[in-house]
């Protein structure tokens, strides 16, 4: 199975054999491009027509009454491929659909039609902590567009150019760096959004700030950028001038002021600039004063952000995105503060599939924005299932999804990585951890019960000889993903060792046994980083009781 899951995937006949691949035709270049990058590439390949119409066939959603340039058709016969679409767009996406059926052997006779249910599906570098660096916003760009997002906002609370220095333009190298970001997210199909946050200082009576945040956006507008953002997210509720506080009733009313009046210069420039903002109540109650009033009086084609009931929202509904829309007259944009994992939660590593976000939510809103963690390789594979589910919610299944997304990071070792991988679902989408560890230890527990003693000790032995196999593969710092979770590595070690302590304390019940065990225990314990859930320290603790 590919993913992101096709809708309507009629290739059900015979079986063909393609190695590699030959284009002929529209937007050639452009599929050659991500057939190449699968390595699939040849001039003696299997032949592949691509024909783009501007019809409805190829251009209209009936699922949600929408225009696409997303939509596309691949149909395979014993002898040839041919790919329809409207444009490169279409193209791009089947090409990369194409070749995923040929590297997993899919490939059969008949017919494929597919399209992305949400309009905006993306992710946001909006997190506090340490700044990605560009190659890993490279890697982790190109491998969203081949799971079909088409959003990417630039935002990093720690760019001091996009919070702190907001004044400043960007020294040189760093606008080259933005430039080469956005040949790259164009080259694969994402829209690019570059956002400032200029709240923590601005001055809304200032007619120098709002020229100075005007040339920041054209400095930016001039390495091509047309898709902004305006970020008045986690300010102060309280005017920091007194001249704002005399000329404004509220700080609400100096927000649209601001909004109306950034929108206008921005579409005089070019009317093809896209704004996008964050309101200061970009959460809770939809029909809060300030959101009704700020949504109600901005423009209805800017773009409002929205967690959702809560700043981390375990659930994002269909009846919620109404309200907002009745409140602001806006479809909510959602910003889904998952899987980042920064402030309080930076002990936690989010690495669960997506869940929570209602199947129907794509006729309700503008789109999911989703906000990464400041670990670049480890967002990849929450990121893989918040794709799955943006392009097709209604096929979208979170074990499979997260599954798909362990095989595309580590290949043949994610088996063993699901060890691992089974106690980082801690967020605030779940408090469950380590499901697979728990059914284990029942097991066990079972089994010893019964007065199956040697058969509950060899499901023991085996389970943490799995685990040390498990151990050894993430230590690796030599893999990139692996380095990155060295903390929660360096608990899973602990992990193992007490697991050890209780299997040695119940197969010896000594003092010396149970003495190490509670040092273990406690060890464990002390460190604060979140792996595990109850279970482990449970069957501790009984363990102890016991002895």
């Amino acid at each position: 199975m590919i993913h992101p899951i096709p809708q309507k995937n009629n290739l059900t006949g015979s079986p063909v054999e393609i190695k590699s691949l030959r284009f002929e035709g529209d937007f050639k270049a452009a599929a050659e491009k991500v057939a190449e990058g699968y390595s699939l590439l040849s001039p003696n390949g299997f032949g592949v027509d691509i024909r783009c119409s501007d019809s409805r066939r190829t251009t209209y959603i009936d699922e949600i009454s929408r225009l696409t340039d997303e939509k596309y058709f691949i149909t395979v016969t014993e002898n040839k491929v041919l790919i329809e679409a409207s444009c490169e767009k279409g193209v791009f996406r089947a090409a990369h659909t194409l070749a995923k059926l040929v590297k997993n052997g899919e490939v059969k006779t008949g017919t494929l039609e597919d399209y992305p249910l949400f309009i905006k599906r993306g992710y946001i570098e909006g997190f506090y902590g340490n700044t990605w660096k560009n190659e890993k916003r490279v890697s982790v760009m190109k491998l969203m567009a081949s799971y079909g997002m088409n959003s990417f906002f630039y935002a990093p609370k720690d760019d001091l150019y996009h919070r702190e220095k907001w004044r400043e333009l960007y020294p040189e190298k760093e606008l080259a760096e933005l430039k080469s970001l956005f040949d790259v997210a164009k080259e694969n199909c994402l829209d690019f959004y570059w956002a400032v946050g200029p709240g923590l200082t601005y001055k809304y009576t200032s007619d120098s700030d709002f020229e100075q945040l005007i040339n920041k956006f054209m400095s930016l507008y001039d390495i091509g950028i047309r898709g902004f953002g305006l970020l008045l997210d986690d300010i102060s509720w309280e005017f920091r001038y007194e001249e704002d506080s005399k000329a404004f009733d509220g700080i609400v009313d100096a927000h649209i002021y601001l909004v109306n009046k950034t929108y206008n210069a921005l579409k005089k420039i070019d009317p093809a600039i896209t704004l996008t903002v964050c309101p200061t109540q970009y959460s809770g109650d939809a029909n809060g004063y300030y959101v009704s009033k700020f949504g109600s009086g901005i423009p209805s084609d800017v773009s409002l952000f929205w967690t959702g009931a809560e700043i981390c929202s375990r659930v994002l509904t269909v009846g919620e995105a109404d309200e907002l829309l009745r409140s602001t007259r806006h479809r909510p944009l959602y910003w889904d503060n998952y899987p980042v994992n920064d402030c309080e939660m930076f002990q936690e590593m989010h690495l669960g599939a997506l869940i929570g976000r209602d199947k129907e939510l794509y006729k309700h809103c503008e789109g999911l924005i989703s906000n990464v963690m400041e670990y670049a390789e480890c967002s990849k594979i929450p990121l893989m299932t918040v794709a799955d589910f943006l392009w097709n919610p209604t096929a979208y299944d979170p074990e499979k999804s997260l599954k798909n997304a362990h095989r595309e990071m580590l290949g043949d070792d994610a088996e063993l990585f699901g060890y691992f991988a089974d106690h980082l679902g801690v967020s605030c989408l779940s408090k469950y951890s380590s499901a697979f560890m728990s059914e284990t230890l029942m097991k066990i527990a079972f089994l010893e019960t019964s007065g199956k003693k040697d058969e509950a000790f060899a499901l023991f032995e085996e389970y943490i000889s799995s685990m040390r196999k498990c151990l050894a593969l993430i230590s690796d710092t030599s893999v990139p993903l692996f380095e990155e979770m060295q903390k929660w590595v360096r608990k899973f070690s602990m992990c193992c060792d007490l697991l050890d302590a209780i299997y040695e304390a119940r197969k010896d019940p000594s003092d010396g046994a149970k003495a190490a065990l509670a040092e273990m225990l406690e060890k464990y314990n002390s460190d604060a980083v979140v792996l595990t859930g109850f279970c482990l320290r449970e069957a501790a603790e009984k363990t102890l009781e016991k002895m």
